[in-house]
């Protein structure tokens, strides 16, 4: 069993952030996204200044640049005279996302299949390898591969427009915060890489029609999987 983590005067340290590097704003502001991310400090969950400040060794200024620039990111929100709070996220923004999603990438990995060069389609081979290794341990770097896997499935389209509504899409913060509220059900985990498997194999093959519909099923499934798992907490209150 490892040794509880304990700050510099021996008490138990609640958030358990990671050290920062030397860039002291940059580090705090690396550390408690990390802590959301993973599930430290949960949606709407009030972020204790003192208390980060007293873990890292640091004054409360720095806590507070790296917060703001937490909040511009929309990870963080400040409220005036209260404080800074995990931000949240609804069904809506789930809906809004997946809906978008489900609408462009079926038709834009379809066509990609066609054109992809052998290259691109064992670099999209590989890349899943490196998803599944990564697993959960590290969700921000998690998401980042999966954006990556979306992204290279659908690049070789060559659509341009429908590229950039599709990036607009991969990278903005709120789907950040739903793939690592998504990332903490190992079962969701384990179906989502069964399943980009499965469109690996088909997009292999040239095959348009399979690789569309199991983009659109990835996307139906993970979309049910989310709604569901947000529902949870709130079913085990009643």
């Amino acid at each position: 069993m490892e040794p509880e983590a304990r700050d510099r005067a021996g008490s138990p340290r609640l958030l358990d952030l990671p050290q920062p590097p030397p860039q002291l704003a940059v580090g705090i502001h690396d550390s408690i996204k990390r802590a959301i991310l993973a599930g430290r400090i949960g949606p709407g969950e009030r972020i204790n200044q003192e208390l980060i400040a007293r873990e890292l060794g640091v004054s409360r200024t720095p806590v507070r640049e790296a917060l703001t620039v937490l909040a511009s990111e929309g990870l963080v929100t400040i409220v005036p005279r209260r404080g800074a709070y995990v931000s949240t996220f609804g069904e809506r923004d789930v809906h809004e996302i997946y809906d978008v999603r489900e609408l462009l990438e079926p038709h834009a990995a379809s066509t990609a299949c066609m054109l992809a060069t052998l290259t691109e389609v064992e670099g999209l081979r590989r890349l899943e390898d490196e998803l599944e290794r990564a697993g959960d341990a590290d969700p921000e770097r998690a998401f980042e591969l999966n954006r990556q896997f979306h992204h290279r499935l659908c690049a070789p389209c060559a659509n341009r427009v429908l590229l950039q509504l599709l990036e607009a899409i991969w990278s903005q913060q709120t789907a950040l915060r739903i793939y690592a509220y998504y990332a903490q059900s190992a079962r969701a985990l384990e179906r989502t890489h069964a399943e980009h498997r499965a469109i690996v194999e088909a997009f292999a093959a040239r095959d348009p029609e399979r690789t569309g519909t199991l983009v659109r099923d990835h996307i139906q499934a993970a979309h049910q999987a989310l709604v569901t798992l947000m529902a949870a907490p709130a079913a085990g209150a009643a």
